[in-house]
């Protein structure tokens, strides 16, 4: 920049009179030097103090080679598997920068050869090309040598845990028995061994889905296959927790797709548990005694409606009783089928329809878990009714089941902080 403005305020006419042939004295000679010196130190402070927005100028540089800012950019860019450029086309690129260069030598010998006529002109002196070449260098401001910037090493993504042999050895039966289930979104690591066992030493399997957003919600428990015969739960199921990672969700889930392992495993399927219990008429309820053998007796004895011989008898339902005092739901979700209906027990106002499943409440019973949930521990219970064991429902009707559940949820989580905070403003 500072050369641009040397030619431009050097580049004067000549006074008239032959100021060129006159012989100088030695003190006019050393007094030219002494000002060729000054000139030298003008513009070498000049240089320095150039504005950072000084025009460019209009003469064309050529130069094709890449920057080498971006070409360290690029190289930090490019994806691991990107192929290497041919031979030929490195060759060229070789060419092009020799050209480069030549060109750059070029220019700056002609620059040179400029900054010797110009002070031929001014000064009346003859200047060598060296001692143009040495002042040329002195009067231009020397670009920093840029360093290239050294490659970050690449960040390796920590593989996604691998699941216990219970969780797998869990995953491939499961998705050997419930088609609708992929093994591979099974094994990815998400689903942990509870400690629990079932009647016949299977594992109790529970995932742990966080809000996408902190502070969560509420907390909600969603449980399926409570009998084992109803596979499309499963299925339904695992289609939410993938609803949830891709939509996201305002609360905490605990998920257990199969909280009757033995039924969903047996050969063929069955409703009830290992021991031939019905799990859903064997929680802890009031007066469970009496009133669940009042309940089988009116149902002719059906084997597969066996309450039991004690409340929570079944390991099953001992753990779930644990889970719920302990992860304390706000809401509990259970899938069931194949009745195709929305049933619901609790006091805030009940959802009106989950997709196509319309609201119908079908009451409680002895040993329930809308009676033990609602009735005995205050939680709203959400018994979804499939209307086929078999086939979950399509992917259109499960969005909307689920866009259904998770309106009604941020409503229910409004009201239960708007009761909180009345409340504790009641206290204080």
């Amino acid at each position: 920049m500072a050369k641009q403005w040397f030619k431009k305020s050097m580049a004067i006419k000549d006074a008239p009179g032959d100021f060129a042939s006159r012989r100088p004295s030695v003190s006019g000679v050393l007094g030219l030097v002494g000002l060729v010196v000054l000139v030298v130190v003008v513009i070498a402070l000049w240089g320095d103090d150039a504005p950072d927005n000084e025009p460019a100028s209009a003469e064309p540089v050529a130069s094709t080679a890449p920057d080498a800012d971006a070409s360290e950019t690029t190289t930090n860019d490019k994806p691991d598997d990107a192929a290497e450029p041919a031979p030929a086309q490195a060759n060229a690129r070789d060419d092009t920068q020799d050209d480069v260069k030549a060109g750059e030598d070029k220019t700056a010998a002609d620059e040179t050869s400029d900054y010797g006529l110009h002070l031929e002109g001014a000064l009346g002196l003859a200047i060598s090309p060296d001692m143009a070449a040495a002042l040329t260098r002195a009067a231009a401001k020397p670009e920093p040598e840029s360093k290239p910037e050294p490659k970050p090493e690449p960040v390796s993504t920590p593989a996604a845990t691998p699941p216990g042999p219970e969780v797998a050895q869990w995953c491939n039966a499961l998705s050997e028995r419930v088609g609708s289930v992929e093994r591979e979104h099974c094994m990815d690591g998400s689903f942990v061994d509870t400690g629990h066992r079932s009647v016949n030493d299977r594992p109790m399997i529970i995932r742990e889905i966080r809000a996408t957003d902190q502070p969560a919600a509420g907390r909600v428990l969603l449980l399926g296959a409570v009998h084992g015969d109803e596979p499309s739960s499963i299925g339904t199921a695992f289609s939410w927790m993938q609803l949830m990672a891709e939509q996201g969700t305002s609360v905490n889930w605990h998920v257990v797709p199969t909280f009757n392992p033995d039924g969903v495993l047996e050969t063929p399927a069955t409703r009830v548990n290992a021991n031939g219990v019905d799990l859903n008429r064997n929680l802890p309820t009031n007066g469970w005694a009496r009133k669940s053998r009042d309940y089988w007796r009116r149902v002719g004895f059906e084997k597969r409606r066996f309450p039991g011989k004690a409340p929570a008898s079944e390991p099953e339902n001992k753990w779930l009783v644990k889970e719920i005092r302990e992860y304390q739901p706000d809401v509990i979700v259970t899938l069931h089928a194949p009745y195709g209906v929305l049933d619901y027990d609790g006091d805030f106002p009940a959802p009106r329809k989950l997709g196509d499943l319309r609201l119908h409440r079908l009451g409680v019973y002895p040993g329930s878990l809308g009676n033990f949930g609602s009735r005995m521990q205050g939680i709203p219970v959400i018994t979804v009714e499939l209307d086929d064991a078999r086939q979950p429902p399509s992917q259109s009707d499960t969005q909307r089941m689920w866009a259904d559940l998770t309106n009604w949820l941020d409503r229910y989580m409004r009201s239960v902080r708007q009761a909180r905070s009345d409340t504790a403003s009641d206290a204080g």
